[in-house]
């Protein structure tokens, strides 16, 4: 191998080098996670997400449906505290009362194609994400956030 081509392939190694490194790592919480859903299903993309603790986190959730309403709704808790949750939005006429205790952060219900954001700070722990459009949440639209 010439000087020249080992120069150029050192230099592709570094670049290389440098726009990994710029990726960061697949498990590292986020401040500004974005989250959607997976095409037509009633499940969201991805169904796990990581937040830094005790920072204020600003979560964009996009609609990427082409026909469905879909909202995100995070939950102090499991799915015994989101089934409540998505219980009282039925009742309520599809609306989330976000000054419920069990209700951490909440994006409006949102039209196919739109997105929004919803924002927290919470402590290290476990909480779940949930679609209140009646139905989707029985149909499986929920999600793990996982604040560390």
């Amino acid at each position: 191998m010439s000087i020249k081509r080992f120069v150029q392939f050192l230099g592709v190694v570094l670049v290389s080098a440098f726009v990994l490194a710029g990726c960061g790592g697949g498990g590292s919480a986020s401040a500004t996670p974005t989250v959607g859903v997976d095409g037509e299903q009633l499940k969201f993309d991805p169904a796990t997400l990581t937040a830094p603790a005790n920072q204020q986190v600003t979560v964009t959730f996009k609609n990427s449906s082409s026909s469905n309403q879909h909202d995100w709704v995070l939950v102090k808790g499991g799915d015994d505290v989101a089934g409540q949750v998505d219980e009282a939005a039925s009742a309520n006429g599809g609306t989330v009362d976000t000054s419920t205790e069990n209700v951490v952060a909440a994006t409006q219900v949102l039209d196919a194609g739109a997105s929004g954001t919803a924002q927290f700070q919470l402590p290290a722990g476990t909480y779940t994400y949930l679609c209140t459009v009646p139905g989707h949440y029985a149909a499986g639209m929920k999600g793990t956030l996982t604040v560390q």
